[in-house]
């Protein structure tokens, strides 16, 4: 497979990968799509969209099946009960605003619509205030993404004399948020 068929394959299936992808987390998805589309492999205002919409059906699927599976669910989750119970008091805690804020929570992204299915919150205000968090999360993460990435791209581009160091920033940006996350993530030693 050459390097043609492959961009003819993802120009053709490339959206569906991000709606599909978009089900679950997004995350990475989105950002990799609006790389691509400040490059212009793909175009920003589709990729948000689709993202969006991918992120929405998903997290409502989730919902409606810890309302409709709250048993296999219960079993699939048993692994995860200490999540799942942390969930479950962020709801009664913060409730709508943990609708808007798990899109950005890493770990705990999928068991919020799981969660928030097994509970008592309705599932009509879960629908609208999800569309609203998709739709912010979409366009705040993908502006984001396609105007650093831009940036990244022209600063390249440019005849500089430090342009090696960007790279070099980014991966060291990467291992500072990786690192920062697993401090973050650490369970309390009792």
């Amino acid at each position: 497979m050459d390097l043609a068929h492959f961009q003819a394959l993802f120009d053709s299936w490339g959206y569906l990968f991000l709606f599909v992808y978009s089900f679950g987390s997004g995350y990475i998805g989105l950002v990799l799509a609006a790389i691509l589309s400040a490059t212009g492999h793909m175009d920003i205002v589709k990729t948000m969209l689709v993202a969006g919409l991918g992120n929405f059906v998903g997290s409502c699927l989730l919902v409606w099946l810890g309302r409709t599976q709250k048993q296999e669910v219960r079993g699939y989750l048993h692994k995860h009960r200490r999540k799942l119970a942390l969930v479950h008091l962020w709801i009664h805690k913060y409730g709508a605003w943990l609708i808007f804020f798990n899109k950005y929570i890493y770990g705990v992204k999928t068991l919020v619509p799981l969660a928030i299915g097994l509970s008592k919150f309705s599932f009509r205000q879960f629908v609208w205030l999800n569309a609203l968090s998709c739709v912010l999360w979409a366009l705040s993460l993908g502006e984001i993404s396609y105007h650093a990435s831009n940036w990244v791209r022209s600063s390249l581009e440019k005849d500089n004399a430090y342009s090696y160091l960007l790279p070099v920033c980014f991966i060291a940006s990467l291992v500072g948020l990786w690192l920062w996350i697993a401090q973050i993530s650490k369970k309390p030693h009792r």
